[in-house]
């Protein structure tokens, strides 16, 4: 990230559809929460501190979520959120208001998405730090440190549209990676049942 000191909003549950995400100061900047009481259409909503609502998408497994930003009219998420023609490569792009470009890359299982603006194609302007156990803290017992969403001051403008995105992307990311691991964990038992 640049030179200028980033904004650090971490994640009280490491959940991207149900958490509340805090600044360091222990205040809270957004609320998610999802609605499953329609199993077949869940909704996910965010507020903001003050809790005015900020977007909500209405979850879609076969086609793209239905994304509300704020007083815009409800479109598919990909119309907003673009991912990239190019075959193995995972960036997805979005336009701020201003029409400036963004664009998400490390959008695939096992990494974690790095956001990049027009400024830098090699300073990422957010990242995401997943949860993880800090064995330096103490050995014995570590201390889980919690997920992290690092924004540099830069983009602080365009934050609501930075924590949609992300928040988006990673449901979708997470959900890829369970169905990998799962493919994975099958077929090793298949491999092993086959030669007993």
């Amino acid at each position: 990230m640049s030179g200028k000191p980033a904004i650090s909003l971490r994640l009280e549950r490491d959940n991207p559809c149900n958490t509340s995400i805090f600044d360091p100061d222990g205040n809270v900047f957004y609320a998610v929460a999802t609605d499953f009481s329609n199993p077949d259409k869940p909704v996910t909503h965010v507020h903001d501190g003050i809790g005015k609502l900020v977007a909500e998408w209405i979850w879609r497994d076969a086609r793209s979520d239905l994304l509300t930003i704020r007083d815009h009219p409800q479109t598919p998420a990909s119309a907003w959120l673009k991912k990239s023609f190019i075959p193995f490569r995972d960036d997805v792009k979005f336009q701020d208001d201003a029409g400036v470009e963004y664009v998400w890359k490390n959008n695939k299982p096992g990494l974690a998405l790095q956001l990049f603006g027009p400024q830098s194609k090699t300073q990422p302007v957010a990242r995401f730090i997943r949860s993880y156990k800090d064995y330096q803290a103490d050995r014995e017992n570590p201390p889980v440190v919690p997920s992290t969403l690092l924004l540099d001051q830069s983009v602080e403008p365009i934050r609501d549209l930075i924590v949609i995105s992300f928040l988006l992307l990673e449901r979708r990311r997470r959900e890829t990676e369970t169905a990998t691991v799962n493919r994975a964990q099958a077929l090793a038992i298949f491999g092993q049942s086959s030669t007993m």
